[in-house]
């Protein structure tokens, strides 16, 4: 009996031990899946996402100071630097934290060169960052320098020269937010500002402000490897020739160079020039040096029209190049008297479209224009892209102007016909219609940006580019070639001539503006050459240049024999 009883509890007792060992295997069991999924999770935050909670944490205990340190690079298409020419190395100094000491201010002075620091109550007189350029690079004043407080010596680049060539195409930047204002700087500003290297953070609290005493520190770029570099299509050997001729004329202007097979931009030049260095300096002038005159301020194109009017006679059909013309020297509308290039001595006579293109004889054309009507004239005015943007990026970009219906009623037409009135074209614009002429009248678009490129010059985007349009029949291009031709050949535009080039086309024009308050007359000359497979379109206005046959034709041709030397 008692045996049994032993027994009976022994087998409790197991059934008890076993349910103890199944208890401690479950509880074990889901320790170790939560200990795994804990080890799991804390390799997920340590390898997958550390760098992305790194950046977060840093963005809680930084505030961001942009200085301008670095941005891409800008180029010409033969990869020679716009920008970034001079590497040099500055302070930045930070008035929070800077403490004005005598010893101090010494050592600032002697390492930048600088003769006053402006102070008030021993702090800078700045509440942002100020950049000083470093001119004594010795090694014991660096040293000194760098254990000063809210002092950084950082190495730099000058983004500009003294004397920057194609200022107003790479337009400028505001300094303190390192943000393009103005031309390629505003136009490829994301893509510049991914090459920013490193940054300055203040330390601050969750309100965002800076704690005071724990200073600044440099943070590094999370993304080194997204370093773009933007590279145009500018020819910097081009562009120095075209701004070199344009100083010698003292006036103001534009002068645009394009590449007939391809549509780029080889060179843009805009006058009075500015210091990118020192904006704030034209912020407040009348002058509108900060203006880029070849794509921001619209001209009347006055002669150089007569191109549109030809291109819209010939492709309405509705003159023969036989036809002819008789000039008296005026064309009345409306008891409006327009008087042509030849009223003082009794007008060109009998002339025929040739003729008349080649002499810009206005008579002639005014009767040409009430022939074929202002609306058949502004729609070709629009194919050839006036009155519209022509898309080359450069967000100051103006459209023009193109009449109204309303305008063209009456007297208008005989404005239209010869260029005047309502009508504001941009050089640009001339330069693109100019091109599609010596295109055989196909318009292959118009480009500034080539390629993006890393810092050692590989491709990472290459710019897409728009196929090519027929803007008017072959037939009709060459037709209006031949006028271009025999317009400097025997025409206004005999002053582009050039013995060296085989053969130049191209035709004056000279408008009539008012400028304030005061009649000026505009110089325009556009042509290309050769004449046989067209290499350069040169677009040229000169501001109060008077006549476009003596004044812009001249500056085309000095231009052009110094381009062809190079080729």
């Amino acid at each position: 009996m008692g045996y049994r009883i032993d027994r009976k509890k022994s087998e409790q007792e197991l059934s008890i031990s076993k349910k103890n060992q199944n208890r401690i295997f479950v509880m074990a069991s889901i320790f170790t899946f939560f200990l795994f999924m804990l080890i799991g999770r804390l390799a997920y935050i340590q390898f997958v996402k550390g760098n992305d909670y790194a950046i977060r944490a840093k963005s809680q205990w930084y505030k961001e100071i942009p200085v301008g340190i670095e941005r891409g690079k800008i180029y010409d298409k033969n990869m020679i630097l716009l920008t970034n020419k001079k590497e040099t190395r500055c302070l930045i100094i930070f008035p929070e934290t800077f403490i004005a000491s005598e010893d101090n201010i010494q050592i600032i002075k002697d390492i930048t060169g600088i003769k006053t620091i402006q102070l008030k109550d021993n702090k800078l007189l700045s509440n942002r960052p100020v950049k000083l350029n470093i001119t004594n690079n010795n090694e014991e004043l660096i040293k000194k320098v760098t254990s000063i407080k809210g002092v950084f010596p950082i190495d730099y680049s000058d983004r500009y020269d003294q004397n920057p060539l194609a200022s107003h195409v790479i337009g400028y930047i505001n300094k303190i937010d390192n943000i393009g204002e103005k031309g390629i700087e505003k136009m490829q500003d994301p893509i510049l500002k991914e090459n920013q290297l490193y940054k300055v953070g203040a330390i601050v609290d969750a309100q965002k402000r800076m704690i005071p005493g724990l200073g600044y520190k440099i943070i590094e770029n999370a993304s080194p490897r997204n370093k773009k570099n933007v590279v145009t299509t500018l020819d910097y050997r081009i562009q120095k020739i075209a701004e070199e001729e344009f100083e010698k004329l003292h006036k103001n202007g534009s002068v645009v160079i394009l590449d007939v097979k391809n549509g780029e931009v080889v060179a843009m030049v805009s006058r009075p020039d500015f210091e990118p260095n020192n904006v704030a300096a034209y912020l407040k002038s009348n002058k509108k040096e900060l203006y880029n005159r070849a794509v921001q301020i619209g001209y009347p194109p006055g002669s150089i029209f007569k191109i549109v009017v030809a291109a819209a006679a010939l492709e309405n059909q509705m003159i023969d190049m036989e036809d002819h013309f008789f000039c008296k020297g005026y064309e009345e509308i409306e008891d409006i008297q327009i008087k042509c290039s030849s009223f003082e001595r009794g007008g060109h006579g009998k002339l025929n479209l040739e003729e008349a293109f080649a002499l810009s004889c206005n008579a002639a054309f005014i009767q040409l224009g009430e022939k074929i009507g202002g609306e058949k004239i502004i729609s070709m005015a629009k194919r050839f892209g006036l009155g519209t943007f022509t898309n080359i990026g450069l967000v100051e970009e103006i459209s023009g102007k193109l009449p109204s219906k309303d305008y063209m009623k009456g007297a208008g037409i005989g404005n239209i016909s010869i260029g005047q009135g309502t009508l504001e074209v941009t050089p640009l614009q001339i330069a693109k219609m100019t091109a599609i002429i010596a295109n055989d009248g196909m318009d292959k678009g118009i480009y500034l940006i080539k390629k993006i490129v890393d810092d050692q010059g590989q491709l990472v985007e290459k710019i897409k580019r728009n196929n090519a349009k027929k803007v008017i029949s072959y037939a009709n291009a060459k037709k209006i070639q031949l006028m271009m031709e025999k317009v400097v050949s025997i025409g206004t535009g005999k002053n582009a001539k050039l013995d060296a080039i085989e053969g130049v086309a191209g035709k004056t024009g000279s408008s009539q503006a008012i400028e304030e308050g005061e009649q000026v007359v505009h110089a325009w000359f556009t042509g290309y050459f050769p004449i046989k497979e067209p290499k350069y379109v040169i677009a040229v206005i000169v501001e109060d240049g008077g006549s476009g046959g003596g004044v812009a034709a001249p500056l085309f041709k000095k231009i052009a024999q110094r381009i062809n030397i190079l080729e």
